[in-house]
């Protein structure tokens, strides 16, 4: 019995037909498969291609700006911006300084009036009684003068009234002496006007002039600053004689 001769084929039909000789060659099968699969996808890009007429034309680009201008617009920029940024940071800087020295001024104002203050307030501790102490002076030089009048009387010398009346003197003296309270150095010292009041003069060749003879009232400091300056006998250069043979 012969073969059935193998029925025509178009390539476009997209149909496969697998010869039935008997004879199933795989490989050929595939091949046939392949070649209908790629005959579709052809026919499926003609359908969707529309006719040339029909086309739109491509649209036309933008001119490309030349590169070196754009190169330099965007330089300007930056270099804008730059000026900006360094301009205002001068600007903040120039504020931080003002800030800064208006800050440090403030500060040293502070120190300044906190020292006053603690200065004010020593001071008014350490003279806040100097009329007090003015006051007491009085009593110490009545307590001088009664010791004096009792030392020139020998009989009232040594005696229990003398030395109650001493003893009470001394007291009184290391208590204001613990508060501040020292005599003013003068006798035998070179007159000092800012601590020495010259009361009397007295020529004499035993003293060089100007020097402290005698005190004849007392002078004290209170904490350093002086609270009455000590009356004094000061020693003078005795007069030329100008008279005659």
């Amino acid at each position: 019995m012969s073969k059935p001769p193998n029925p025509p084929r178009s390539p476009d039909d997209g149909v496969v037909y697998l010869e039935s000789d008997g004879r199933d060659d795989l490989a050929r099968a595939l091949a046939e498969a392949e070649r209908a699969v790629a005959a579709a996808e052809e026919r499926r890009r003609q359908a969707e291609t529309p006719p040339a007429d029909l086309r739109l034309p491509p649209p036309a680009e933008a001119p490309a700006a030349p590169a070196a201008g754009g190169a330099e617009t965007r330089f300007s920029e930056l270099a804008a911006r730059l000026a900006d940024v360094e301009e205002r940071l001068l600007t903040e800087q120039e504020e931080s300084g003002r800030l800064r020295e208006a800050l440090l001024r403030k500060t040293a104002d502070f120190e300044n009036l906190k020292r006053r203050t603690e200065k004010e307030k020593t001071d008014f501790f350490k003279f806040a009684l100097s009329e007090v102490f003015s006051d007491l002076l009085g009593v110490l030089d009545n307590f001088e003068r009664a010791l004096q009048h009792l030392s020139n009387g020998d009989a009232a010398a040594g005696t229990d009234v003398h030395v109650g009346i001493e003893m009470i003197s001394r007291q009184l003296s290391e208590v204001l002496k613990r508060y501040g309270l020292d005599e003013v150095p003068a006798v035998g010292l070179a007159f000092d006007p800012n601590v020495h009041d010259a009361v009397l003069r007295e020529e004499t060749e035993k003293s060089p002039s100007g020097t402290v003879l005698e005190v004849l009232q007392k002078g004290y400091f209170l904490n350093n600053r002086l609270l009455r300056p000590a009356k004094v006998k000061v020693a003078a250069a005795p007069a030329a004689d100008t008279g005659g043979d």
